[in-house]
């Protein structure tokens, strides 16, 4: 898949200027940083795409297993992924700082990609 990058919400550019396009695993990457920040009801083209920040995700009290639950769907909507190895979250109560790594199975190589938020 060719996917376009994106640094600081702008899309980069290639030392000649064009608009950097990317493949492979640096492109899976691309896509799930940019499926994982996408609200849901945000995109007017598809108000059902995202992650339901706002309806599931940001209510009290936090349930760190629906969280990782919720984002762990989303992840595998990708369609490079195979699965999911080791994911942690946690959720601090004091700070309110919920944490998310996992390793991600995909179709490129033998090793995973990590993902934390």
């Amino acid at each position: 898949m060719r996917t376009l990058f994106f640094k600081n919400g702008e899309p980069a550019l290639d030392p000649s200027g064009n608009i950097k396009i990317i493949t492979g695993l640096e492109s899976l990457a691309e896509n799930i940083d940019q499926r994982l920040k996408l609200f849901r009801g945000k995109w007017f083209l598809d108000i059902t795409a995202g992650v339901p920040y706002l309806q599931d995700i940001l209510k009290k009290p936090v349930d760190p297993g629906l969280v990782a639950a919720i984002i762990n769907a989303e992840i595998l909507k990708e369609p490079e992924v195979v699965g999911l190895g080791e994911v942690s979250a946690d959720f601090n109560p004091n700070t309110r700082e919920f944490s998310y790594s996992a390793m991600i199975n995909h179709i490129f190589n033998n090793e995973p990609l990590e993902v934390s938020l």
